[in-house]
């Protein structure tokens, strides 16, 4: 299973796709790093795949991206082992078993750019594995990291819900300043599974891209939330196949751009069997001269009928010199389906402003209490499943909202 970003053709007729400009770099990883890789994770199966990928990695140079201002990548000195938290309930992935190494083998995708992809693939030092049983109860899973100038993360996760079962999982990322974490999720939804998955992302001027890969089941179902604030360059690239019918899929991305900072999206379903549910629901601020790249994809294939599929993306911008590019798009090859999308991009309304005044907010505190509302939906779903990381999160944006508004 190769899941492409995208399939540019329709029954005979094929698009020309770009080709993304490739730069090498000296500090490129080689042998050196692979052998200090496979001397921390003993499992064998997993050694194996990444000695595999290796082979794919080292012919690929790191991409130059127009708009996101990606003009290759230089990585950090590696380590083989990250001092990640992971909860004692996920499976170390030395102890992974023969269903998740297959999961791993068998779910490939391009990821936000190949060699990105097949980085975490192969030089992973932090990672788990979460295997639920079959008819098991909703039960919370953790992964948290902290990185730094000396201490880049390449993570590598695998999800395998067994039939009816539940998990959530939360992957909490934050940043000293001047980091890299490229990360990998490949996950596989058994019929009439649940699986929830909260990603916070607290980066300080650090080059990110988080690759992930969903598989859905018969009936099963995927709620995400993908919260990215900050970073010199953050590259979300999520991809979630519904192949079964009666799949549903929520995606609700959330990003807070200030400074110079790039968030650069990119969000596909893909829907092969009829009856499956599946939409992506982003909000976004932007500050100073940041920029954000929003691309939504939803691809209806034919036989995907009665798919219901919709796209929306609310920006609000703080100054006339950030920027947002939002690119919603929609394909369909299957007449009976339900389908949109819309992205929409303003300031603050004077009329909620004024309203808001007239109840006694100073113009700035009411500024400050409508960008933070947009991210109050987000914050009170985490603190259902974590206290502290949804107040963490929510204390990071009101210190940014402070300094934009402070002085305005």
């Amino acid at each position: 299973m190769y899941e492409k970003s995208l399939v540019l053709n329709h029954n005979d007729f094929f698009a020309t796709e770009w080709s993304v400009p490739e730069i090498n770099s000296e500090k490129d990883y080689g042998i050196i790093e692979l052998e200090e890789a496979k001397n921390f994770f003993s499992n064998k199966e997993l050694n194996e795949f990444r000695i595999n990928k290796f082979e794919e990695y080292k012919r690929l140079g790191f991409p130059k991206w127009k708009r996101a201002k990606l003009n290759g990548f230089d990585p950090i000195k590696y380590i083989s082992e990250f001092n990640a938290l992971i909860s004692e309930n996920l499976i170390s992935l030395n102890d992974m078993d023969n269903d998740g190494i297959e999961i791993l083998r068998e779910m490939d995708f391009d990821g936000s750019h190949r060699k990105f992809l097949l980085m975490t693939d192969t030089f992973f030092n932090a990672g788990y594995y979460l295997h639920t049983k079959e008819n098991q109860e909703d039960e919370i899973y953790a992964f948290e990291a902290l990185i730094d100038n000396k201490n880049p993360l390449y993570d590598l996760g695998v999800i395998n819900l067994e039939e009816n079962s539940k998990a959530t999982l939360i992957r909490f990322v934050k940043s000293k300043g001047s980091s890299s974490r490229i990360a990998s999720l490949r996950g596989k939804l058994k019929e009439n599974s649940e699986l929830t998955l909260i990603n916070v992302n607290l980066y300080n001027n650090d080059i990110s891209t988080d690759n992930i890969f969903f598989d859905i089941g018969k009936k099963a179902k995927l709620t995400l939330y993908d919260i990215n604030i900050g970073g010199k360059i953050t590259a979300p690239h999520i991809v979630v196949r519904m192949a079964q019918e009666n799949g549903n899929v929520n995606v609700y991305p959330y990003y807070l751009s200030q400074e110079s900072e790039v968030i650069d999206m990119f969000y596909l379903i893909r829907y092969y069997a009829p009856e499956t549910f599946g939409h992506i629901l982003g909000h976004g601020v932007l500050m100073d001269e940041s920029r954000v790249i929003f691309r939504g994809n939803l691809d209806i294939k034919k036989g995907a009928k009665n798919a219901d599929a919709g796209e929306q993306d609310f920006n609000l911008v703080l100054s006339n010199k950030a920027k947002v590019m939002a690119y919603p798009s929609l394909y369909v090859d299957e007449n009976e389906v339900n389908a949109g999308h819309a992205a929409s991009v303003g300031s603050i309304e004077e009329d909620k402003l004024y309203y808001m005044m007239t109840r006694g907010y100073s113009k700035n505190d009411a500024k400050k209490e409508i960008a933070s509302g947009i991210f109050e939906p987000a914050i009170s779903f985490i603190n259902k499943y974590n206290s502290k990381i949804a107040g963490e999160l929510n204390d990071v944006i009101q210190k940014r909202f402070d300094r934009e508004f402070s002085n305005s």
